[in-house]
């Protein structure tokens, strides 16, 4: 993967979702930022840190939300 700036553009990846489907990134993102992580699919304790984290910013990050 090459190095991105930020602000940058992400390639519009197209990937298989969870029963198979592929989707293209454009698709899902609507008009509000998405947040892709990208995981090597094994166990890795720093991943499941980096998971438990942004599940407990769930809120805070949720954006057109009544409190935003």
């Amino acid at each position: 993967m090459r190095d991105f700036k930020k602000r940058a553009v992400f390639p519009d990846y197209e990937l298989p979702d969870h029963k198979g489907i592929k989707r293209n990134l454009s698709d899902l993102q609507g008009k509000d930022p998405v947040v892709l992580v990208l995981a090597r699919g094994g166990y890795c304790p720093k991943e499941d840190l980096q998971y438990q984290w942004m599940a407990a910013m769930q809120i805070e990050m949720q954006v057109g939300t009544p409190n935003s």
